[in-house]
């Protein structure tokens, strides 16, 4: 019988950007024992260097270094490389700060202190984006393949409706992404947009609060904060911050839940 070698898959090569050492090198050295090519910079001089070499498929960047930041950072690999993943870390807990990064093209972010295991699932999960995206174009930027400007400029505008009760559509610098309500664990709003949080990503979308209470149905996401939304199926459980009760979601985070919602989300989770 004659054996045939499998054909192995190339290791995916990306570059972690960060100042500090002693968290790169061990996040460094965790991926590539799970595969993974890992260049490593301290800041953007370095990542020029590297990028002079060879283009990785993901950039890994940290927001906060002295010399130059992610978001500077994110701007100028977004505005030269359309399609290369770019993954932030940030341990800044305001939500501008990862709105920034998402406006300004990044993929997906991640909160310090984290889990390597979590970065290398951020990492596996918008390389298989990117994959798709360049297998099946089409279904992501323009679903008519209409050559005109004018077409094209029409296809690339986001649906103009106000009810999010099955799905979002959410413009990017590839075209539109859809996310159903049903993968969305729970809304972070605050002006005029949000992030919808799902197990694998965050999407910013340019939506008021109101427009979200609105036009959500409150049979898939209830209001439990000034600021917030869950789904009531992604709840793992109830659990007290101080004074206040938050809700545990079966992806890891925590969202506060406000006194004047308590009584309304205590009843539809049956608590």
């Amino acid at each position: 019988m004659t054996s045939v070698t499998p054909e192995l898959t190339p290791a995916p090569y990306i570059i972690m950007v960060d100042d500090e050492e002693d968290l790169r090198e061990p996040i460094a050295a965790y991926l590539r024992e799970q595969g993974v090519e890992v260049g490593e910079a301290g800041g953007g001089a370095d990542l020029d260097t590297l990028l002079l070499r060879r283009v990785p498929a993901l950039v890994v960047l940290d927001v906060t270094m002295p010399e130059e930041d992610g978001f500077s950072i994110a701007r100028r690999l977004r505005a030269k490389y359309d399609n290369l993943g770019i993954v932030m870390l940030t341990a800044r807990r305001d939500v501008i700060d990862r709105v920034v990064g998402l406006e300004l093209g990044a993929d997906d972010y991640i909160m310090k202190p984290f889990e390597p295991r979590e970065l290398l699932a951020r990492i596996r999960s918008v390389l298989r984006r990117l994959a798709a995206v360049a297998a099946t174009p089409a279904m992501v930027s323009r679903g008519n393949g209409a050559d005109s400007d004018e077409d094209e400029e029409e296809e690339a505008a986001p649906p103009l409706r106000g009810d999010y009760h099955e799905e979002f559509w959410i413009p990017t610098t590839r075209g539109q992404i859809r996310v159903p309500v049903d993968t969305i664990e729970w809304i972070e709003a605050a002006k005029d947009y949000a992030l919808l949080h799902t197990p694998e990503r965050s999407h910013m979308i340019r939506v008021t609060m109101a427009a979200l209470e609105e036009g959500l149905d409150p049979q898939h996401m209830i209001r439990v904060h000034r600021s917030a939304f869950v789904r009531p199926a992604s709840v793992q459980r109830v659990s007290a911050i101080g004074r206040h009760m938050a809700l545990e979601m079966k992806s890891g985070a925590v969202v506060r839940v406000g006194p004047r919602h308590w009584s309304d989300v205590r009843h539809r989770l049956k608590l």
